[in-house]
């Protein structure tokens, strides 16, 4: 038996976590803070992008599974119903293609024809699908059923029923909300896109000082003076803890230099990237009922908000 710590998922987080302290220490030895800088998003995207990718994989294999389960519990009724027992219809069933499932139903005959239990291989597959609310629902009925002696085959009739209902009425939800999704999508760009533009009006009200010229601004503070009298200095002018820290690092992944400029921009990037990681997750919820579908929707909003960001800070289109 697998070794929980060689599992697939123990696998990814080393080999992620390896990958990330690599590309870190790179950036160190190269010696350029800006190279530095994006050798460090490299690092987060090589640490959090494996594990999010498997999470959505095996949520799609969870899926898949549930969309088979239906087809497996009625063919279980139909050779209950001919007379057959209980590990004589799951021998038959292994004859049968069931997608992704197949390979769940031969290791239940495979452990049946080993002399496990039938209670005891039911629990086992139950573990394996845990994850899966509707089938582990139903394979609670089904042992109940198996166990108590009762009419098993009417109760697998049943479930398989009442599973196609409710895979159904999960499709239709999912096309009719799908819309819903799309909206999501438009929110969020229309947030970085007043972002920006905030950006690109507040930043230079800031930096402005109306009505003096460059020698009559020598005694000015720092960051400049607004038309109605106010000052504005910039919050991390000596401060090196969070955020200026946070903030400092992504100036120099933007290239952009330490000011009042940089605070505003780190300030409204990192608040899209909140929005990003968020929107993303309940644009999962909503269009497929689970976050963890969520997760390719925050991958690509997240890489959006970069490459925007990025785009105009190396275009030198930035406010600064």
């Amino acid at each position: 038996m697998e070794e929980e710590g060689l599992s697939p998922k123990k696998k990814i987080i080393l080999l992620s976590g390896i990958a990330a302290a690599a590309l870190i220490v790179v950036g160190a030895l190269i010696g350029d803070p800006s190279v530095l800088g994006n050798f460090v998003i490299l690092a987060i995207f090589a640490g959090v992008v494996p594990m999010v990718i498997y999470n959505y994989f095996q949520y799609l294999w969870l899926k898949a599974v549930e969309d088979h389960f239906p087809d497996f519990v009625r063919d279980l009724a139909d050779s209950q119903r001919s007379g057959m027992s209980f590990p004589e219809s799951l021998t038959l069933a292994t004859k049968a293609n069931y997608g992704k499932l197949t390979p769940l139903v031969k290791s239940m005959h495979n452990r049946l024809t080993w002399g496990v239990p039938m209670i005891r291989v039911l629990d086992i597959f139950h573990e394996q699908i845990k994850k899966s609310r509707i089938i582990t629902e139903a394979l609670l009925i089904v042992r109940e059923s198996y166990q108590s002696g009762g009419n098993v085959a009417a109760t697998l009739d049943a479930v398989s029923r009442d599973m196609v209902v409710l895979r159904e009425t999960e499709a239709e939800r999912s096309t009719m909300l799908r819309s819903q999704v799309m909206i999501m999508y438009g929110i969020f760009f229309m947030f970085m896109g007043i972002a920006i533009m905030v950006v690109y009006v507040m930043v230079p009200l800031i930096k402005a000082t109306p009505g003096m010229d460059s020698t009559s601004n020598a005694g000015a503070p720092v960051g400049g003076a607004s038309m109605v009298g106010f000052s504005f200095s910039d919050p991390c002018s000596g401060n090196t803890f969070f955020p200026c820290n946070y903030f400092s690092i992504i100036g120099v992944i933007l290239g952009l230099t330490p000011g009042v400029s940089l605070y505003y921009i780190s300030m409204f990037f990192t608040v899209v990237i909140i929005q990003a990681i968020f929107t993303g997750l309940i644009a999962g919820q909503i269009g497929q009922n689970s976050v963890t579908a969520g997760s390719k929707h925050m991958v690509l909003m997240v890489i959006s908000s970069f490459a925007v960001f990025l785009f105009l800070a190396k275009a030198g289109v930035l406010p600064v």
